[in-house]
């Protein structure tokens, strides 16, 4: 799913110009994007000058707790291999 970030759209009107299914269009100075129209092609991402719109990727909660717990597990992981090369960098 395409996303309007709305902080970031000048309205230049660029993305609704070379839209080819007209799923985007200038509203009130900034890009909408008619979901029921947009094909995903991803055209508007590299035609943004301000990087307005962005890719949402739906993910689900387990996916996500799963994430989050690889990462933390690898975090750890790299702060116990930085205190073991600080162990041996200090003669310990």
């Amino acid at each position: 799913m395409l996303k309007v970030r709305r902080e970031l759209c000048l309205g230049c009107g660029l993305c609704a110009e070379n839209c080819p299914t007209g799923a985007i269009s200038i509203r009130w100075g900034e890009a909408t994007i008619d979901q029921s129209r947009c094909t995903q092609c991803r055209l508007c991402l590299n035609l943004c000058p301000q990087g307005a719109i962005i890719e949402l990727a739906p993910v689900s909660r387990g996916e996500l707790q799963a994430t989050i717990s690889s990462l933390k597990e690898m975090a750890s992981n790299l702060v116990e291999r930085i205190e073991a090369l600080k162990k041996r960098s200090q003669g310990g």
